[in-house]
């Protein structure tokens, strides 16, 4: 049987198409994606959500020398169509297709897929494989801050959002964490909690907006900057976040003006407008990079304000190069809005761990234990075992470490070097070479792209 991924390999071969076009690695999911919300459209029933003149039959019945134009004209009509989601999706869309025999290919490889064996399987999941392929392929932009599909169901799996929680993304991405908060429910045959995210890339807001609509749910996707928004009335009962690490540029005096603790570091500001948003009773898990864990200064009071108003149960160290593009040590922060820390369990996920990257993603099995040491209580109170990388600390042993909260602080400071190091010493060396790797492939793409504006410059130098 054809499955997703083999649907996912072949549409992403269709981008040679578009390499040929100048369209460049991080517009290539774009421009498939207006195409695939026709054809899926069309294939899941939902044409009555669109334009009579903008279907998928418009194109594949289209003449070579008007379908670019006919095409064009089907765009502009789709960001003006009565459906707001369909409406939100196309809003400002344009193709940067300039021959319709590359059109023609496109259309004709889109609709030669057996997409009756795909339906089997899951659309969505064709186009979800599509976001993690351009994660994987671009290594910048996007890839940055995709969150492994497998690292996004653990956490929903413990969390455990229901039909009667509100969950709420504030760095929605591509809505993954919406997307399996969604799915969840379905498993129990109950109905989708709401869904609310906040995404400030129109791009990426309208991909968001396609992965869920393909899996069958609805949300809401605010295009803005979350960190400019004001503190719900009411809060929302599930946080779900990755916000994006590493960003550059201080907050702005707005933003600032809404967070307790002043900041210029845009981490420290995402997990402060997360524990502010949550309601009361909630729970929320976080991903955040290490320093956040350790620095002192205004780093240090966000942690002691958090230990002394929420109750931090849970801290999972996350392995070293799941993220595609950066080589940042990450761990996620698991807490709620039920009364102040008495004690936090320590999950090591990382210590001794293969080297994962492009040629070994995390798998759902790399999380099994983690998530039987969680328990089944959402709220992180299950009884809990210390095993040799889950460990306990009091809150009263995490204030005589200055309430850092890094692993490295939950091991014995006399510990001997021994197997345990060295391994640490090779996760660190796996790092670099993935962050070398990186940054060749990223060199060798921009290597092709001024090559190819080289060419194109001499052949109109020679009047060819």
């Amino acid at each position: 049987m054809q499955d997703t991924s083999d649907v996912t390999r072949r549409l992403w071969a269709l981008c040679g198409v578009l390499r040929n076009e100048g369209v460049t690695y991080h517009e290539y999911l774009n421009e498939l994606t207006y195409l695939l919300f026709l054809k899926l459209a069309h294939e899941l029933g939902m044409e009555n959500r669109i334009p009579g003149n903008c279907r998928w039959v418009e194109l594949t019945e289209s003449a070579p020398d008007d379908i670019l134009s006919r095409y064009a004209e089907m765009l502009e009509n789709l960001g003006a169509a009565d459906d707001d989601v369909v409406k939100t999706i196309f809003a400002d869309s344009k193709t940067g297709i300039n021959s319709g025999e590359s059109l023609m290919q496109l259309v004709q490889g889109i609709e030669d897929i057996d997409w009756y064996r795909a339906r089997q399987n899951g659309l969505g999941d064709v186009y979800e494989g599509l976001i993690q392929k351009n994660a994987q392929e671009s290594r910048y932009g996007a890839g940055q801050y995709f969150t492994p599909r497998p690292v996004v169901e653990a956490l929903v799996q413990v969390t455990a959002p229901n039909d009667k929680d509100t969950v709420y993304d504030p760095a929605a991405g591509t809505g993954g964490f919406l997307v399996a908060a969604g799915l969840g429910t379905a498993t129990i045959n109950t109905s989708p909690p709401k869904l609310v995210g906040i995404e400030l890339v129109r791009d990426v807001q309208r991909m968001a907006l396609m992965n869920l609509l393909l899996h069958g749910l609805e949300g809401m996707v605010i295009l803005g900057d979350a960190l400019h928004h004001d503190v719900g009335e009411n809060g929302y009962s599930v946080c779900l976040t990755n916000p994006p690490f590493g960003a550059k540029g201080a907050l702005t005096a707005e933003q600032n003006e809404k967070l307790e603790y002043q900041t210029s570091n845009k981490q420290l500001a995402f997990l402060q407008h997360v524990y502010r948003n949550l309601a009361k009773g909630g729970r929320a898990a976080i991903v955040v990079p290490d320093n956040v864990l350790f620095e002192g200064g205004t780093a240090g009071a966000v942690r002691t304000k958090l230990l002394e108003s929420y109750r931090v149960h849970t801290i999972l160290s996350l392995p070293t190069g799941i993220f595609y593009a950066t080589g940042v040590k990450t761990s996620v922060l698991f807490f709620c809005a039920d009364g102040a820390t008495d004690e936090t369990w320590f999950y090591d996920l990382r210590s001794g761990q293969t080297s994962f990257g492009k040629r070994r993603q995390i798998l759902a099995s790399d999380l099994n234990e983690f998530v039987s040491a969680y328990g089944a209580d959402a709220f992180g109170k299950s009884p809990r075992v210390e095993t040799d990388r889950f460990k306990r600390l009091t809150r009263e042993e995490i204030a005589t470490r200055g309430d850092r909260l890094d692993f490295a602080h939950v091991k014995p400071a006399d510990r001997p070097t021994g197997s345990s190091s060295i391994a640490d010493l090779l996760d660190e060396t796996r790092t670099l070479r993935e962050e070398l790797d990186s940054a060749l492939a990223g060199i060798s793409e921009i290597e092709k792209i001024l090559t190819r504006h080289l060419q194109d410059h001499e052949v109109e130098t020679l009047g060819l």
